[in-house]
């Protein structure tokens, strides 16, 4: 695969779930993101080249948040080293300004 990401991936240290607004279901957790995108672990695979309307839940408040919303579209998937679990990169397609701020902190944290 060759490698197009411009910004430096930030391992996540604690647990952010990540919900599809559109159906409730719980797609899995973020392993590392950056402004423009997430890398997702799950326990199913997650549906290729769709768009999702998703809510981050944070363990803590951050910004005076406990969730924030965004849009995204999963770009591609494999299969994780213990094959029981699979790994999405997902892309912002519209990441409103609190859900910005949020990230943009998490990132500068680390």
């Amino acid at each position: 695969m060759t490698e197009r990401r411009r910004l430096e991936r930030h391992i996540v240290s604690s647990s952010l779930e990540v919900f599809d607004l559109d159906t409730g279901d719980h797609l899995g957790r973020v392993v590392d993101l950056h402004e423009e995108g997430l890398m997702l672990l799950s326990n199913r695979p997650v549906d290729l080249n769709r768009a999702f309307a998703l809510q981050i839940n944070l363990p803590m408040t951050l910004n005076g948040v406990k969730e924030f919303l965004l849009d995204a579209e999963s770009l591609w998937n494999r299969v994780s080293i213990n094959g029981e679990q699979f790994w999405t990169g997902m892309h912002f397609t519209n990441l409103p300004e609190e859900a910005r701020q949020c990230i943009a902190k998490m990132v500068a944290s680390r």
